[in-house]
């Protein structure tokens, strides 16, 4: 029986597209390197903010230059993380829906924690019960710790959840979390790459979401 949905956020629940593209050129000019397209970004974004840094530098670079253009990129996005992002459409008839069958909802993102709730807030004022980003002490996905700490925090099971996302990160999050996962194909990668990470279901639209529930919790 299917009681709680988790999500990730970016490119599932938030186009964050333009803000995280602004504040890495804004980045990568301040050290005269070249700027970045939307399709470098949707390819360098999944495993967390120092990861997509490192994947927008030159492979040159040392440790210490990473960790500089990421110090300038975290304060700039700090400041501009919700300028130009919103939900996408029919992401939020799908949570009031959701919420309406009294299905818990979690948002689990590799995005540091303070910005996963500031969005969360933002974005969508109560309808998530729980929200869980990068920590310290907790590995990041693709492990599993973050959707059992949002496991924890809903009061569910792993065989009572989905896990939806738009990456390979969530497909192999969700099979090392062992929790059904489903594959959301407007975001940041392509559907053959979620079918090619075993994505147990694939949705096109985000109200195809409460078909699966209602399939799931015939079984």
């Amino acid at each position: 029986m299917i009681k709680g949905i988790i999500f990730d956020m970016d490119g599932t629940i938030l186009n964050t597209l333009d803000d995280i593209r602004i504040s890495v050129n804004h980045a990568l000019r301040l050290k005269n390197l070249p700027e970045k397209t939307d399709d470098d970004i949707k390819l360098a974004v999944g495993n967390g903010a120092f990861k997509l840094i490192e994947r927008v530098t030159p492979k040159s670079y040392t440790l210490e230059e990473v960790k500089e253009v990421f110090a300038i990129y975290q304060a700039h996005y700090d400041q501009h993380s919700s300028v130009h992002t919103g939900p996408y459409p029919g992401i939020i008839d799908l949570l009031i829906s959701l919420k309406k069958q009294n299905i818990k909802l979690a948002v689990c993102s590799n995005k540091f924690e303070h910005l996963v709730e500031e969005l969360n807030i933002k974005m969508f004022l109560n309808l998530f019960d729980a929200s869980v980003g990068e920590v310290k002490g907790i590995p990041i996905k693709p492990a599993p710790d973050m959707v059992y700490k949002a496991l924890d925090l809903l009061g569910l099971t792993k065989e009572e959840v989905l896990y939806v996302g738009d990456s390979e990160v969530d497909m192999e999050t969700a099979s090392n979390a062992l929790v059904k996962s489903v594959g959301v194909t407007w975001g940041y990668r392509s559907e053959s790459l979620l079918i090619e990470h075993n994505a147990d279901y694939i949705i096109h639209h985000p109200n195809q979401l409460l078909e699966i529930i209602k399939g799931e919790n015939k079984l």
